[in-house]
């Protein structure tokens, strides 16, 4: 069985778009969508980031830490044949 090699990705953070169309689809087919992601990344806790926390409304993209989003696919994909 061969398998692809995952490889790290150089950017710390990501907005969901961004993880949805580079870094997901090593794990996920097909992948789900925004709603669900979001909901999986709050239990697992991954770490988000806004550009401006405090802003009354909006704030800007939300972006996770790429590497805590890789550790839990990579923990939590199941490899099917």
């Amino acid at each position: 069985m061969q398998t692809k090699a995952i490889q790290e990705t150089p950017t710390r953070l990501m907005t969901l778009d961004e993880l949805r169309s580079t870094v997901l689809p090593l794990f996920l087919t097909p992948i789900p969508c925004s709603a669900t992601l979001r909901r999986w990344f709050n239990v697992a806790k991954i770490p988000r980031l806004k550009s401006n926390p405090c802003a009354m409304r909006g704030g800007g993209p939300v972006r996770y830490s790429v590497a805590h989003v890789e550790n839990y696919f990579k923990k939590h994909a199941r490899v099917s044949k």
